[in-house]
Formats: structure tokens, sequence, C-alpha cells
């Protein structure tokens, strides 16, 4: 019995280590996986960019200021004089928040009858986010206040701090809109990446190929009903975002419906390019899920802010197609911005899905 055992596993090692792509997998995983998790899974915010609103700049406010872009955790981007049209701003410059002070702030921090105030937007999209920061302007200003004046008193200064878009704070709102992006990714590239590889391990890829149909057609045919399928999925999330979570898309959905378009045949010209290099299904599957379902989940911004990650990370992110969408999706829905503010991100997304589209058609042509 001890030698017919041993002859199976030495057997199942041999077949295990033949197949040398399902075994690199599996012992790069855990690495990849502690990877991300060591150096994403955090809330620390850096260099938050806010904009500093100062009607009449005076000493004060301008140490105030400076003590506020000194902090590890903001970066001001620049000083207005005036901030009438804040929400526009956010759309513009894509900051975080705008500390904004009152034209009498000097006078009234000399006055010493604790009057003088400061009040802080601060962009409410992601509740995580909205969170730490309405958490921790409090007492970084009341601290520059004291500094500028000298002294050591409880408090000199109220600071106000305002939460615009998502102002309740709901968690729906951030999520239901990434869980889109997820949701997207998983159904177009998982279906792609078995769909030529399924023509291999049927046999009918011969007959296709006999047949007086070009490559870049064959790559086309493929993706274009799953195009449909994977819209009809989007057009059902929002739906029941908007009827069980209450998601009300304050932009335009013909613009949302484009993007997402965009979105989606970027999605699947990545599990077009797998299929093209896959040998069978489960091959392919392997290695999409992976090669996306983990950098969209952690690197993407979906749940952990994209500030908070160190640098390589931020490198690696800015591949990652959800990035952008996320991106997008959540200022179509959250913000109402159109596609004066959103075309940079949305032209990436466009481009990566014909560059990956024609690699796909490249490799197929190697392949037959």
């Amino acid at each position: 019995m001890i030698r017919r055992i041993y002859a199976i596993a030495a057997k199942e090692l041999r077949h295990i280590l033949r197949d040398w792509q399902t075994l690199l997998v599996i012992l790069i995983m855990p690495v990849v996986m502690m990877f991300l998790y060591g150096y994403a899974l955090t809330l620390d915010l850096t260099a938050v960019p806010v904009l500093i609103e100062d009607p009449v700049p005076s000493t004060e406010s301008v140490q105030v200021a400076r003590a506020v872009d000194a902090s590890t955790m903001f970066r001001v981007i620049g000083t207005v004089a005036s901030a009438e049209n804040p929400e526009e701003l956010f759309r513009k410059l894509h900051m975080k928040a705008i500390v904004r002070f009152s034209p009498h702030f000097a006078a009234d921090l000399r006055r010493g009858s604790g009057g003088a105030s400061v009040q802080v937007l601060i962009d409410g999209s992601d509740p995580n986010v909205g969170t730490i920061l309405k958490n921790a302007f409090g007492p970084v200003i009341q601290k520059a206040t004291l500094d500028a004046l000298g002294i050591t008193l409880p408090s000199v200064v109220t600071v106000d701090e305002v939460v615009l878009y998502n102002e309740e704070q709901k968690s729906a709102l951030f999520f239901v809109p990434g869980l889109m992006a997820i949701i997207l990714l998983m159904i177009s590239a998982l279906l792609t990446s078995v769909t030529i590889t399924r023509e291999k391990e049927l046999g009918t890829m011969e007959q296709i190929l006999v047949s007086p149909v070009r490559p870049r057609e064959i790559i086309i045919g493929k993706i274009l009903p799953y195009l449909g399928l994977a819209a009809t999925d989007g057009a059902l999330i929002l739906l029941v975002g908007y009827y069980l979570f209450g998601v009300h898309v304050a932009g335009s959905l013909a613009f949302l419906a484009g993007a997402s378009l965009v979105y989606i045949f970027t999605s699947l010209a990545i599990g077009l390019l797998v299929s093209t290099v896959a040998r069978n299904q489960q091959q392919a599957m392997m290695i999409v899920l992976p090669a996306t379902m983990l950098p969209t989940i952690i690197l993407s911004g979906f749940i952990f802010p994209l500030a908070s990650l160190a640098w390589p990370l931020r490198c690696i992110a800015a591949l990652v197609p959800a990035t952008y969408y996320l991106e997008v999706i959540r200022g179509i829905v959250l913000k109402g911005i159109g596609i004066t503010v959103l075309w940079r991100p949305l032209c990436i997304l466009g481009a990566m899905g014909l560059l990956l589209v024609l690699v796909s058609v490249k490799q197929f042509k190697e392949r037959v």
C-alpha cells in the first residue's frame, strides 16, 4: 500500500513540476498578496491636496496655511482670494478640501474673545477619507493658531467642517460605483478569457481558421456579444443601486453609459489577450483572476485611497483600468462631473483598450 501511495504521489509531483506555469502562480501568489496587502492595507493619508481661501492675508492666516502645508497629511496646491463656487473648484482641481479664512480672521484672533473661525469644506465622496480629514483638520489648525499667537490657551479658533458630496457619509454611495467597476471587470475579463481557449479545446478553431475570416475579424466578433452582455449587467447594477441603496446618478446617464462601454471594452480586451496566450480554459482563468481582481480591489482606490499607497504601488495603480474608471464613475454619480473634466481618464481607458486589442490580434496571428 505504501508503494502504491508513493507511486501515485510521485506521479502527481511529476505532473505538477511539468506544469511550471501553474506552479509559478501557486508559489508567487502568496508573495504578491503579502506585498499588496502589506503596503496597501492602510488608511494613512499623505499629501492630500488642499486649497486655501484667504480674502485678507495676514501674518496669522499665512502661518496657519504654512502649518497645514507642512504637515505630512496635507499639501497646499494654491491660495485664492475668493472661492465663491467651491463645488466648481472641487470638480476642476481634484482637491479634497478647501480651508476658508474669514476676512476678519486676524482681528478676531487679536481680540481674544474666541470669535475667530475657519471653515473647512471636505470632499466626502469617499466616506473613509472624508472622516479622516474631518477629524484631522481641527487639531492641525488649532495648534498652528496657538503657535502663531505664541500662547497656550485651550482654544482660540473654531473649526467648522462641512462635508460636500455624500453629506451623510453613506458607504453605499461610495461602494456601489466601486462594485460596478469590479463586477464589470470580473464578468468581462473572465468571459472573454475562455472564448478562444474554448474553441481550442473543442477543436472548432481549425474550422474557423480555414474559413475566409481574418484574425482581427475573429477578435472583434468575439468581443461584441460580451460587450452587450456586460452593458446589460451594468444597467442592472445601477438599477439595484438606485432601488435598494438609494444611489442617485448626479450627472449625465448618457455620459455614464458611454464611459462604462469604454471600460467594458478595455476589460474585454484584457480577457481576450489572456485567451490568446493560454492553452486551456483552466489556465486562462488562473491567469485572469489574480492579474485583474487583486489589483482592482487593492490598488484602484476602491477601498483604500491612492494617497495612502507607496509610490511603487501608485505606479502599478496607473496601469490598472479600474483606477481611471473609478475616477470617472464616482465623479459622474456623486459630483455630476461632465466630460470637460473627466476626458483625461476616459482617453487613457480607451487607449488601453485599443492597445490590448492590437496586441491580441498580433498574438493571435503568431499563434495561427
